[in-house]
């Protein structure tokens, strides 16, 4: 009886992926739309969005953050000052300490990048009852939280 629970859970599970990844790609496309004299990679793109979250960042917490190695965090924040979205400072107290922060081309990027998700996602919510949505929201944040340990 037990391992059909764990059948059903593990099926359960498997849809919240596949579903979870055409989510992700959904929204990648909807914010490619915006500005395509730019094309950045999914790891860029989620660089931009932490930097937007916390605007100053060494790379240690970078990498950390986005659970890549330091030298993949370097490669493409290395890319991203090449497109003139982000840059890389050393910190005043401990030169040994590289800063990266968006440019104003980054951080206009990722704006509207947000604004077309945030486009997307008003449609998609506009008809759902707002207890539903907050449900809904709970159970993300309780996931996000959970995956995180």
């Amino acid at each position: 009886m037990a391992h059909k629970a764990d059948a059903g859970v593990t099926e359960f599970s498997r849809r919240v992926v596949i579903l979870s990844l055409h989510i992700m790609r959904n929204l990648r496309s909807a914010g490619t739309e915006v500005n395509l004299d730019v094309e950045l990679s999914y790891p860029q793109i989620l660089v931009l969005y932490a930097l937007l979250e916390k605007p100053t960042c060494m790379m240690s917490e970078l990498s950390k953050w986005l659970k890549i190695s330091h030298s993949v965090a370097t490669r493409t924040v290395d890319r991203l000052v090449d497109k003139g979205m982000v840059e890389r400072r050393h910190s005043d107290e401990d030169r040994r300490v590289v800063l990266v922060t968006l440019t104003s081309k980054g951080e206009e990027y990722v704006q509207r990048m947000i604004s077309a998700h945030l486009e997307k996602m008003n449609k998609v919510f506009s008809g759902v009852k707002p207890e539903e949505r907050e449900e809904f929201l709970r159970l993300l944040e309780d996931m996000d939280r959970q995956l995180e340990e």
